[in-house]
């Protein structure tokens, strides 16, 4: 059975409200949502409580819920909205957390040091680009989305989330020059 098919069938039981056809769709889904809304966030735990959020949304409105996209389209879209309206409700905006591998063993100690700080000034500029922006580099980058179904998460055209993405990598790029030219002095 394929993956889409699969959600739906569960979203029906759901509907119902078959706790094991639940426990399945968050198990499948979870991680995702968390991972999502942190790098929407930069929060760990605002992350997983959206994600909570998210989960019991699901539950409540299965009834509701419209097959005219993928569960995985529609399910991007929630959290994205969850996160904003998160962002908005909470003052400060922490930088994104540390979600790094184990560096290779192979590389030097200095080698690490600076990847590490390149990363952490990649996401500090991450987390200052406008929300949409953000979200149009964190589908395409980080969850590998292809842009259609970024746009239609985003409830965008395919033009409109090609022209945000360009801006949002404009935006990084000019955030990120300076840095850029010290460490290539350095």
């Amino acid at each position: 059975m394929e993956p889409v098919e699969a959600d739906y069938l569960l979203i029906k039981r759901i509907a119902r409200k078959d706790p094991a056809a639940f426990r399945a769709l968050v198990d499948k889904h979870l991680s995702f949502c968390v991972r999502f809304a942190e790098r929407m966030t930069g929060n760990r735990a605002d992350a997983e409580d959206i994600a909570q959020e998210v989960c019991l949304r699901i539950w409540r409105e299965a009834e509701n819920w419209q097959p005219r996209a993928k569960f995985s389209t529609w399910l991007y879209r929630v959290v994205l909205n969850a996160s904003i309206d998160h962002k908005r409700k909470v003052i400060p905006f922490a930088p994104l957390g540390d979600d790094d591998t184990t560096p290779d063993d192979a590389a030097s100690s200095e080698e690490v040091v600076s990847q590490k700080e390149t990363g952490d000034e990649v996401k500090k500029a991450l987390a200052r680009l406008p929300e949409r922006q953000r979200a149009a580099v964190v589908m395409s980058y980080y969850e590998g989305l292809g842009n259609k179904e970024s746009a239609e998460a985003m409830g965008l055209d395919l033009g409109a989330f090609q022209q945000l993405l360009f801006r949002a990598r404009q935006n990084l790029k000019l955030d990120l020059k300076d840095y850029m030219q010290e460490t290539k002095r350095g």
